[in-house]
């Protein structure tokens, strides 16, 4: 029995055989060109090949893993014909007459080593896709074929993971994920959450391992490897006892969110993607109470039209059922640039340029969105939610733009319903001067991640001051119910709709404050459920 520790990406169990997937795809060396005008046209061909490929693999993703991973490979294939990356492989077959082949890895070597060494993680992430499509068009070119099957459920082992491996897999038959590369944010770790898979990265990998049994503890970042007979056994009593619990919970779908004494807490969902929304759904939920519009500016290459967000507030509509649905305008910057945007170069992004205060200085887009909601409001029940505000002056500047382009729908005769307007409370000004707020909105939504770090001036995503990090603190605890309660003084609702609202270790106290209504991932609805229906 060998037992390795690595990183937890995804805390399920399971047992079962490995499969070693290994990459097989040697240097090119570089060749001279019998004809260029032979090599150019291969090239063209193999471009159109894998877009082409590319978009079926989009739509047959889509209801595997969702739009919003699916949406990787629409990526790639806008990655494969941009004209930079064509360009200079072309520039190579006729100026250095080279093969197509060598040209397409050199180049994808020149990308991927130059965004690697980029401080942006958006763009360092970025070099993964290009050594991807790389290999894409190579195989295509030379006539390789990778195909995986799966022919019993197995834990996949592999250095790393790639987009489009993951999703073309089998995932019926794919009972965890081990990768030595990656991180919680890997398609790879989505792609586990997602389907609620055991998942841990950081595990150098061995293919002797290849095809013997072993557990997988993304519990605790553990993979054991041949375990002996009382570990196995061990762990088949803990995966019987997981599975009881997770029968109970989905008990718990449909009865209502109600404490003993009766008092209701409408329990909505946080979703980004209209395949989360479904999700949603199917867990009970009972509403979208942050819908997050980013993901439809980070892959793209402009904000998204009005139309287009038109469409997928609709389809979100759709997917929930006819329940409301809460739209928070977009949060952008941060840890969340889309790379059109160009954003400046900034010591301490979380404390800068982002969300409202971006869509206050490039109106148009803002504007745009706030008429795809109101728009979208003739189809259902829809709020809009604002990030980051902390000034008296935003929420009066924001109440006139969407008035204005409120005005203007009716004035041409466009179908607009009414849209509730709400503040996120995630920095300490905003609570503060809560009271002088409340007056311009019809509801406050906690967004306790944000609020948690500039309260206790620990960012949540640096490990070296984690243990500041606590949204249990008695500073953040004191701040909710200040809000709470001076908000409901003005006859407004609360909602809790960070991290916080899914920890059942604070929801009877978040009750007990008199929050209104909690807002979780659709994972973690169940469970919060089980603990509101138990609070007095």
């Amino acid at each position: 029995m060998v037992t390795i520790s690595g990183q937890a990406v995804h805390r399920q169990l399971a047992i079962g055989r490995l499969q070693y997937l290994s990459k097989t795809h040697p240097e090119l060396l570089r060749a001279t060109a019998a004809d260029t005008e032979e090599e150019l046209r291969a090239f063209r061909a193999a471009k159109a090949e894998v877009v082409g490929r590319l978009h079926e693999l989009y739509c047959e993703s889509v209801p595997k893993v969702g739009e919003l991973l699916a949406h990787t490979f629409e990526i790639h294939a806008m990655m494969v014909e941009d004209e930079a990356y064509s360009g200079m492989v072309e520039s190579m077959i006729g100026s250095e007459k080279v093969t197509a082949a060598y040209a397409v890895a050199a180049t994808g070597r020149h990308y991927a080593q130059m965004l690697a060494q980029m401080e942006d993680p958006y763009f360092r992430s970025r070099s993964e896709d290009i050594i991807e499509i790389t290999d894409r068009l190579t195989d295509a070119l030379l006539g390789n074929r990778h195909e995986v099957t799966l022919t019993e459920p197995v834990i996949l082992m592999a250095e790393d993971l790639a987009p489009g491996e993951t999703m073309q897999l089998d995932h019926s038959r794919i009972l965890g994920i081990v990768t030595h590369y990656g991180s919680e944010n890997s398609h790879a770790a989505i792609l586990a959450r997602t389907m609620n898979l055991p998942a841990i990265t950081g595990i150098a990998i061995r293919d002797e391992w290849d095809g013997r049994e072993a557990v997988i503890d993304g519990e605790n970042g553990l993979l054991i490897v041949d375990p002996d007979e009382e570990t196995k056994a061990s762990y088949e009593e803990k995966i019987r006892r997981k599975k009881l619990e997770e029968e109970e919970l989905a008990a718990m779908l449909p009865l209502p969110c109600v404490t003993k004494s009766g008092v209701k807490v409408p329990l909505l969902a946080n979703v980004g993607s209209v395949a989360d929304a479904a999700a949603a759904a199917e867990k009970g939920a009972e509403g979208i109470g942050l819908l997050r519009t980013e993901f439809l500016c980070l892959a793209g290459d402009a904000y998204p039209t009005e139309e287009q967000q038109l469409e997928t507030y609709k389809s979100v509509l759709s997917a929930i059922q006819g329940k409301p649905v809460t739209i928070r305008t977009f949060d952008l910057g941060s840890d969340k640039s889309a790379p059109f945007m160009q954003l400046p170069e900034e010591t301490n992004p979380d404390l800068g340029y982002r969300a409202i205060r971006i869509s206050l200085a490039d109106e148009e887009p803002f504007r745009a969105q706030l008429r795809a909601i109101l728009r979208a409001s003739a189809f259902g029940q829809v709020s809009v939610l604002y990030p980051m505000i902390s000034a008296e002056w935003e929420i009066r500047r924001i109440g006139s733009i969407f008035r204005e382009e409120k005005e203007r729908l009716t004035a041409a005769g466009v179908a607009v319903g009414e849209v509730r307007q709400g503040v996120m409370i995630e920095t300490p000004a905003a609570a503060i001067v809560c009271d002088r707020l409340v007056p311009y909105v019809d509801f406050v939504s906690i967004g306790t991640n944000d609020l948690t770090q500039y309260l206790l001036a620990a960012d949540r995503r640096n490990p070296y001051v984690a243990p500041y990090y606590d949204p249990h603190h008695e500073a953040v605890m004191r701040t909710i119910a200040h809000v709470v309660k001076t908000a409901h003084e003005a006859g407004v609702s609360v909602s809790v709709c960070g991290e916080l609202a899914a920890d059942v270790t604070a929801t009877q106290e978040l009750l007990r404050m008199g929050v209104d209504a909690l807002s979780a991932a659709p994972g973690a609805l169940a469970s919060v459920k089980r603990c509101v229906r138990a609070c007095e």
